[in-house]
């Protein structure tokens, strides 16, 4: 999954043109190959390193494409100062500390739907996990996209995946705090949500990115 492969209609409906990784793999397959098959930017970290395909890998690749959407930077620039060159690696701390000035595309001006970038930011946040297992599926990002739906980011102890991080510390405390002041929607359906705990509201949403945005920035202007 990459841009070249995303093609638009004359009414700006998407298609695929191809099928991602996971459907490449033949029928049968133990889903290990050594040939390593993609671009370079939109790999799975899993996938670079063992050729192991599993549909985590498409759902990585399509997380990378939405923070190129959100930000206008290509998946691999090697015209960047080192340590920008590589998307992924640089918008991830940015996505942990809801560093929304610093990943909005500078040449969209503030023209953009906050709503729809605060869903955006957070579905690629989960996507581009280095852990395949803390992914969430595609069906649940759709969801994330059309604002049905807030992960709370620490529903899973895999090892090696992101718990513990700023973000899901703050996801944590936001989603007790809206418990006990009852605005908890309940759990989601077992059967459609396996693995993600409930779900908030885009206020709250919005209300997270907004707090730390602002703390960071007043953080920075208090060292200058």
């Amino acid at each position: 999954m990459r841009p070249n492969n995303i093609l638009l209609t004359h009414d700006f409906e998407p298609l695929v043109g191809d099928f991602g990784l996971a459907r490449w793999q033949p029928d049968g397959d133990t889903g290990v190959d050594t040939r390593v098959i993609g671009t370079f930017g939109y790999l799975a970290p899993e996938y670079a390193q063992s050729g192991q395909i599993t549909e985590k890998a498409d759902v990585y690749s399509f997380g990378v494409v939405l923070v190129e959407l959100v930000t206008g930077r290509k998946a691999v620039d090697l015209n960047r100062p080192k340590g920008q060159q590589c998307l992924t690696e640089w918008a991830r701390p940015l996505l942990e500390e809801y560093a929304i000035d610093e990943l909005m595309d500078p040449r969209l001006g503030g023209c953009y739907s906050e709503q729809e970038v605060y869903c955006v930011l957070h579905a690629a946040s989960l996507c581009i996990r280095r852990d395949p297992h803390s992914r969430p599926r595609m069906s649940q990002v759709l969801r994330i996209l059309e604002g049905d739906m807030i992960v709370d980011t620490n529903y899973t102890s895999t090892p090696g995946c992101d718990v513990g991080s700023c973000s899901n510390r703050m996801w944590a405390s936001q989603q007790q705090q809206q418990q006990q002041q009852q605005h908890y929607s309940g759990p989601l359906l077992n059967e459609a949500m396996e693995g993600f705990s409930g779900k908030l509201s885009l206020d709250t949403l919005r209300s997270v990115f907004w707090e730390r945005d602002k703390a960071r920035r007043s953080s920075c202007a208090n060292d200058l």
